[in-house]
């Protein structure tokens, strides 16, 4: 297990992925957690769903650079194809932990699952048990998905985008009846890019991002 660690440790760092924490931790900044879709796991960081090439590649990297510039500290990896999520769940934990602890407010972080990532993101909501902490869903929930979740709690401020044409549809029964769930608030786009809404930066889906922050 730790070789397998460090093998993923080595290929992260190769390809240039803010994967670890600043070395000095500014308290009063901001850190994003950027968790990508399951296309650039099996695929790469520019992955082409062949299904749908009208979407074009997944610009993962220039998604951290549109990240970055809105001023936050964005900590992401490339997660690897035969990879349980735990050991994602876990490293995101002890980085969360690592930030509180050195005075950063739990409100100045989230945590962003995009497709198959937010599944990584409720796991670390119900695990690290901070109703402080922000999280943002985007293009996750499949109409009967909730079901999944019935025995998980959730903590936290959670932030659902979603695009109208996509099939992934709304989350809101996810949330509902949830007694640790400070706020929940939905977001619907109008883009006509279907799932591909996820691929790149595009500021339709950061900016709701950067606002939802701002107002609480």
């Amino acid at each position: 297990m730790k070789l397998l660690i460090l093998l993923l440790l080595i290929s992260v760092v190769a390809t240039g992925q803010t994967t670890f924490l600043p070395k000095k931790i500014g308290k009063s900044e901001k850190y994003l957690f950027y968790l990508h879709g399951a296309v650039v796991t099996e695929l790469g960081n520019n992955a082409i769903n062949q299904s749908v090439p009208e979407w074009g590649p997944y610009e993962y990297l220039n998604i951290l650079d549109s990240l970055q510039k809105r001023g936050f500290n964005v900590i992401s990896e490339r997660r690897q194809k035969g990879v349980d999520n735990s050991i994602y769940v876990n490293k995101i934990l002890k980085q969360l932990d690592s930030l509180l602890m050195a005075a950063v407010k739990a409100n100045n972080i989230v945590i962003v699952g995009a497709s198959a990532g937010w599944d990584i993101a409720l796991r670390v909501s119900s695990r690290q048990k901070n109703e402080a902490l922000n999280f943002v869903i985007m293009g996750g929930c499949w109409p009967e998905t909730y079901k999944d979740y019935l025995n998980t709690e959730l903590y936290g401020h959670f932030l659902s985008i979603i695009e109208t044409t996509d099939p992934h549809g709304t989350c809101y029964k996810l949330f509902e009846g949830r007694k640790h769930l400070k706020s929940y608030k939905e977001i619907k786009l109008n883009m006509g890019l279907s799932h591909g809404f996820i691929y790149k930066g595009y500021r339709e889906w950061i900016d709701p991002i950067v606002t939802w922050l701002q107002e609480r």
